[in-house]
């Protein structure tokens, strides 16, 4: 079963001469760029139909990274806090006789209530915030299984390179109800190029 892991087996050598040559002020790389210099690559935009949104990098070498998008609107999941779902029978028999008393009261600040309520739904809207399960990402490899382990922790670095400040999830909010759900699908073609370099570029 082939491993998720290429080793470059170098001799001391030319471990020597790499680190010389990379230490030097400007440094000299093995291929001939520049410090500054990126590899040759192609990148193209909209390339799958089915998607809302696709990429497709390649570099010369041949490795190559498929990127593809599609969005879900879903319904939020809201959670109480409130504990009312765990009351007992004769606590809410005390609620109601509480609340019936308190009836006056209430409908006298009806009004200051739902100007408070307006001011807490504001609130609410500025302070939004999105969950991390609102981005699903896979990574598929061809030779290589889905649960393999090399697999499974590139797509977890490369979510949480996508979570990691919150930003997105913010613009997947939709409104108190709904949000976007995203399903991001990333294959690759792994030459000799690191991976996690090409499906970081194709994003």
């Amino acid at each position: 079963m082939a491993t998720t892991s290429q080793h470059l087996l170098l001799s001391p050598a030319e471990l020597a001469y790499l680190h010389s040559t990379l230490s030097l002020a400007p440094p000299l790389r093995p291929d001939g760029r520049t410090a500054t210099q990126f590899r040759p690559l192609t990148a193209e935009t909209g390339i799958l139909p089915g998607t809302n949104g696709s990429a497709r990098i390649c570099f010369a070498d041949g490795t190559e990274a498929v990127v593809g998008v599609k969005a879900e609107v879903e319904k939020t999941v809201s959670i109480s806090i409130s504990g009312e779902g765990n009351s007992s029978p004769s606590r809410r028999r005390k609620q109601e006789r509480s609340k019936g008393t308190q009836s006056a009261a209430i409908s006298a600040t009806e009004d200051d209530g739902k100007a408070e309520d307006e001011e807490a739904e504001t609130a609410s809207l500025v302070e939004r915030r999105g969950e991390n399960d609102w981005l699903e990402l896979t990574v598929e490899i061809p030779g290589y299984r889905d649960d393999d382990s090399g697999t499974v922790f590139l797509a977890t670095m490369l979510s949480e390179a996508l979570l990691a400040d919150g930003e997105l999830t913010k613009k997947l909010w939709i409104n108190r109800r709904f949000h976007w759900k995203l399903y991001l699908d990333v294959s690759s073609i792994w030459v000799h190029s690191s991976l996690e370099h090409i499906c970081a570029r194709a994003y």
